[in-house]
């Protein structure tokens, strides 16, 4: 017996999954995207960052099936591109770079065959 307890979002989309039954973690998310947003205006230095390879990596360990860790994502990155203007930098925009992952037996099929198809970064 394993001393690891995994237990997995159920997968796809039908009417148990994750992906339809996480109402609650959206919620979360949206309560905590205005601290979000603050934090990275008040703590992200882009001034100092050295961008010989333009690329931001940003990690989601815990990744949800569905759309909330999308949203997650896009509202970190509008505060960095928000925080970059407001800089007036000249420089090009930094590319990002996302990586997502959570248990193995997580649904990352249904999860990538579900990204938005404006997105603004590369999935790692």
């Amino acid at each position: 017996m394993s001393s690891n307890l995994e237990f997995p979002m159920s997968g796809g989309d039908g009417a148990n999954s994750y992906s339809k039954n996480s109402r609650y973690q959206a919620e979360a998310i949206n309560l905590v995207k205005e601290m979000i947003i603050e934090a990275i205006a008040k703590k992200f230095d882009i001034t100092s960052l050295s961008f010989s390879s333009n690329t931001i990596r940003i990690a989601d360990l815990g990744c949800s099936v569905g759309p909330n860790t999308f949203n997650a994502m896009k509202s970190i990155i509008e505060a960095i591109e928000w925080k970059y203007h407001s800089k007036n930098l000249t420089t090009e925009m930094p590319e990002f770079q996302l990586f997502f992952n959570d248990h193995a037996s997580n649904d990352f099929n249904t999860l990538f065959t579900t990204l938005p198809p404006d997105r603004q970064y590369f999935l790692l």
